[in-house]
């Protein structure tokens, strides 16, 4: 039986065709959630380098889900701005009726770079989308959720949170304040029976994620292959992350299977962090 019948569901940064957030909405759809996707329609101008949504992939992204028998509607918004948030929340109710699950994916990291190299632009619009962004839609959407007796919102956090990771300053910073959000909404939403719960991906194979590689193995002096079998030996399963990987993490929070967790935080990153697998025995 599909465990979403009757939901309705929210995911951000879901506008390119293979990106986790696409991958979340149609596991969400899949199981019976009408779904609402959305991404920002433009480019960061201060960082033309970086990759972000893409307008038409977002509207293919809606269209598959539609043409599988789902039901999705692609809305463009910016979640660092209030009056586009409120925009987006106020058509995904004027659509489906309500909002019963928030996944914030939305996430950015523009301009990494050595700390002394690292600009103020950089820090701002990191911030800007990945924790600024996460607070703005939890705001907007929560009375929704209160109205309808509860809700499930499942924050996209990152490995990089606990972790930290080279060059990535604002982005590790950005990651661990929504680790901090996450819990104190856990307290504050729980006795509206909303469940505010955080996943932490790791190296994750999306697009964005080879943007990423290219330029760590440029900085490295290696391949990109070279590299993945590099984090492929550190991480004790062997291998990258998928995408979809994450959304079955996603429709666990999402479904009645967890409705008596709120403020944790899982892991998606094949034990990365618990040592080589491979490696000596630790006597």
């Amino acid at each position: 039986m599909k465990k979403l019948i009757g939901k309705v569901a929210l995911v951000t940064g879901s506008g390119r065709k293979e990106g986790i957030g696409a991958v979340v909405a149609a596991r969400l759809a899949e199981e019976g959630a009408a779904v609402v996707v959305t991404d920002i329609d433009s480019t960061f101008p201060e960082f033309p380098q970086y990759k972000v949504g893409v307008s038409e992939e977002l509207a293919e992204v809606a269209a598959t889900i539609n043409d599988k028998g789902g039901r999705a509607l692609p809305l463009f918004a910016d979640v660092t701005d209030p009056t586009s948030v409120e925009r987006l929340v106020r058509e995904a109710i004027g659509e489906f009726g309500r909002v019963d699950i928030l996944v914030n994916n939305a996430g950015a990291s523009p301009g990494p770079a050595p700390l002394a190299q690292f600009t103020l632009a950089a820090w701002e619009k990191t911030l800007a989308v990945n924790l600024t962004g996460t607070f703005l839609c939890c705001r907007e959407v929560v009375p929704s959720m209160i109205d309808g007796g509860g809700g499930k919102i499942i924050n996209i956090s990152s490995r990089a949170a606990r972790n930290g990771a080279l060059w990535m300053h604002a982005y590790s910073a950005s990651k661990a304040g929504v680790l901090g959000l996450t819990k104190s909404m856990a307290l504050e939403l729980a006795p509206f029976k909303i469940c505010v719960n955080a996943l932490c991906p790791g190296d994750i194979q999306t697009e964005l994620k080879q943007w990423g590689l290219e330029m760590e193995a440029g900085v490295k002096g290696i391949t990109v292959e070279a590299l993945k079998e590099e984090i492929a030996r550190v991480t004790p399963l062997g291998c990258l992350g998928q995408p979809a990987d994450v959304a079955a993490a996603v429709l666990f929070f999402a479904s009645p299977d967890s409705d008596y967790l709120t403020g944790e935080v899982i892991n998606i990153s094949g034990g990365f962090g618990l040592g080589n697998a491979t490696g000596h025995l630790g006597f």
